[in-house]
């Protein structure tokens, strides 16, 4: 079974937009910049577009041993077997065979820069972004669909609406996705898990957001999704240091349903919220501010505090082949020193984000005493919980925390799928990081149980 992805550990997925940082599992930081390692008057557009050439080529051997990748990256990429069994091998399994290069984007994110190959293959068009760090070496590698392939039109049975809400200086871009007729529909928000999300919540090529909103709308459900605040304003997220779940999650959330009850196609009646991940594990710090909210859906949500989450995730990735590195013990030792940090934090402390896996002491704080499973008693309105069991980020042990919770509340029902990951995309090999690596959509039972549950309610 194949170790963690560098294309699921590439910084560019990572980055929360958290205080000073990174997410759980990618405290990278950037060293202080010195002289580059290329030739002089190398583009990062040259070494990128060389690189992505050389593995389509074939020449392992030479990417492995001369790229200059940073420590970060040297301690995943052991070997050129590494590169072609872990990371092109999949994009071709995937994708069908490379054809070719067709051009090239730059962006910045943080102290990152990153260029994205444009990539011909036999199935469709990718996106390769190498990521930079200060000293010109590659810090992490990752792909995703090219978004000018993707068709973005919805069937004409469905409408979708680019909307605009939010907090004065924090304003959201997003989709209000409406079935044929004229309504007024009942309504789901979409609230991301942990990251900087697009309103699809795209991870590689898959986009569950946007699969939920066109299966609800084909079932009679409308949808509002919206591009996270961590992704909206990353820079200046980036540079609070002292936020909270409220700023991240919470208060878009609240602002989300209060905008849905201008609109005259809604039904102010039914309004409900649906969080996946993080956003599933807050339903309960979200529900005391939605109180006209119909009722609430918590997707592959965690009980299990996040500090533990990311030590418990790390140990399963690290023994998915049955060994375990030098490197890879040196990384859970030091997520496990970390945890024990955000265990022992009071107030006033001033220990950096660094040492706190990125973030800052403020967030964790916040949540030092919170327990979902037990707040969520406090909800009246009806509640849904859904739990794949193939979810090794997310395991049916919090599911079953959640029931044992729970289960004398007659306003909750639990479903939990065969099968499923964290995104609810059906598999069948061993769960690990790869299965975000392979195009998917959410299955068909969710978003029957969720339409069902709804206009049955």
């Amino acid at each position: 079974m194949r170790k963690h992805l560098v294309w699921i550990l590439a910084v560019l997925i990572l980055l929360t937009g958290c205080g000073g940082g990174q997410a759980p599992g990618a405290t990278v930081t950037p060293a202080p910049s010195t002289a580059s390692p290329w030739p002089e008057g190398t583009s990062m557009e040259e070494m990128a577009v060389n690189l992505v050439s050389d593995m389509a080529a074939g020449n392992f051997e030479k990417v492995y041993s001369s790229y200059p990748f940073s420590p970060e990256m040297k301690a995943v990429i052991t070997d050129s077997q590494f590169i072609r069994d872990q990371l092109w091998n999949p994009l071709i399994s995937a994708y069908g065979a490379f054809s070719e290069i067709t051009g090239t984007k730059a962006s910045q994110r943080q102290d990152y820069d990153i260029i994205s190959v444009i990539t011909a293959f036999e199935k469709g068009s990718l996106y390769i972004n190498v990521v930079f760090d200060a000293d010109m070496r590659v810090a992490g590698l990752n792909f995703a669909p090219d978004p000018d392939a993707v068709a973005t039109k919805a069937p004409e049975s469905i409408s979708e609406t680019d909307i605009t809400f939010g907090k004065s200086g924090w304003e959201l871009s997003g989709t209000l996705t409406k079935p044929a007729g004229d309504g007024p529909f009942p309504v789901v928000i979409l609230v991301h898990g942990s990251g900087p999300n697009d309103r699809d919540e795209t991870l590689g090529p898959n986009k569950p957001f946007r699969d939920i909103a066109l299966g609800l709308a084909h079932r009679g459900v409308a949808t509002l999704r919206y591009d996270k605040r961590t992704y909206a304003h990353q820079q200046k997220m980036s540079g609070l240091t002292d936020i909270t779940v409220y700023e991240e999650t919470v208060e878009d959330a609240i602002l989300a349903a209060e905008f849905l009850k201008q609109d005259g196609s809604i039904d102010k009646s039914r309004i409900y919220i649906l969080g996946h991940s993080l956003g599933g594990m807050l339903i309960p710090r979200i529900a005391p501010f939605t109180p006209d909210a119909a009722g609430y859906i918590i997707m592959a949500g965690p009980v299990t505090p996040l500090e533990d989450l990311i030590v418990k995730q790390t140990a399963y990735i690290s023994e998915l082949d049955g060994t375990v590195t030098e490197q890879e013990e040196q990384a859970l030792e030091t997520y496990k020193a970390m945890r024990d940090r955000v265990k022992a934090l009071t107030p006033g402390s001033d220990l950096p984000p660094e040492q706190l896996f990125g973030i800052p002491a403020s967030y964790w704080l916040d949540l030092k005493d919170y327990r979902p499973a037990e707040a969520a008693k406090a909800i009246g309105k009806p509640l849904l919980i859904l739990q794949g069991d193939r979810d090794y980020q997310v395991t049916m042990e919090d599911f079953e925390q959640w029931k044992d919770a729970l289960e004398d509340k007659d306003n909750v029902t639990f479903k939990s799928y065969e099968g499923l990951n964290h995104l609810m995309i059906y598999g069948t090999d061993t769960p690990g990081p790869q299965d975000y690596n392979t195009p998917g959509k959410v299955d068909d039972r969710v978003l029957e149980d969720i339409a069902s549950w709804i206009l049955g309610s």
